[in-house]
């Protein structure tokens, strides 16, 4: 409540206040990072679903201890893969971290319930941040410093993930139903008994998405251990069963 209320009164605050006020905010946000997480954050504008929330929970449920790599479906510019790349080095972990992306802004072509196509809003989002540089480019800045990240460029539909096993894996990629079902095919079964996958989109404006997940979670309901659900970021997690049953 008290955070859409302060958003509220950002986008009602005269333009001459907000050129004052963000310097300062955008420092305040860069130390509050840095004191939680021991590393820098990554550019603005490069991370849009908050990876930190992705780190808390791979924290808060000891993924580090299963079996098996991190795999990211979906890494747009490449601020969310380089903070999951620095929190393992933080950690001293020797897990890999496969990034999977397709690098054209203009492959997907789902729209979402406001009337927008998602490779709009990319493109959208890659002008502002990007300044004449394309998607792989700026990932590829973004994350030149990390040692632990394997870069798979291609369309999920059609490439084969390299680790043996996974520990958990993060799905923001092509949101059409046939891509849906495609990402959890290829990561689940190389899963780690009690490693977790997570759905970006869930319960949010891409109907189709939260449809396709729900018809999974039926599907393979034998497999499944826990599911957690974050509304506010829109993510469910579902742990693959620890157990045969």
């Amino acid at each position: 409540m008290m955070k859409k209320l302060a958003w509220k009164m950002w986008a009602q605050s005269p333009d001459w206040i907000k050129i004052i006020l963000r310097p300062p905010l955008r420092l305040v946000r860069w130390l509050k990072f840095y004191l939680e997480f021991g590393f820098p954050p990554p550019p603005s504008g490069t991370d849009l679903v908050g990876y930190e929330t992705l780190l808390i929970f791979i924290e808060r449920h000891n993924l580090l201890k299963v079996k098996g790599d991190i795999v990211e479906i979906g890494a747009f510019l490449g601020g969310g893969t380089y903070k999951i790349s620095e929190y393992l080095e933080r950690k001293g972990s020797s897990k890999k971290v496969y990034a999977i992306d397709i690098f054209d802004v203009r492959a997907d072509q789902t729209m979402c319930t406001r009337g927008a196509r998602m490779s709009d809003i990319y493109a959208d989002i890659l002008c502002r941040v990007g300044k004449g540089c394309d998607q792989f480019e700026i990932f590829q800045r973004v994350t030149r410093d990390c040692r632990n990240i394997v870069t798979i460029q291609g369309d999920s539909k059609r490439v084969e993930i390299p680790a043996r096993r996974i520990c958990f894996a993060f799905v923001d990629g092509n949101h059409d139903s046939s891509y849906i079902k495609n990402d959890f095919c290829l990561v689940w079964p190389k899963m780690s008994p009690g490693a977790v996958v997570a759905f970006h989109d869930y319960g949010y404006d891409l109907p189709e998405v939260t449809e396709t997940i729900d018809y999974l979670l039926s599907t393979h309901s034998e497999e499944i251990g826990k599911r957690w659900l974050d509304r506010e970021k829109h993510i469910i997690y579902i742990q693959k069963s620890q157990v045969s049953r």
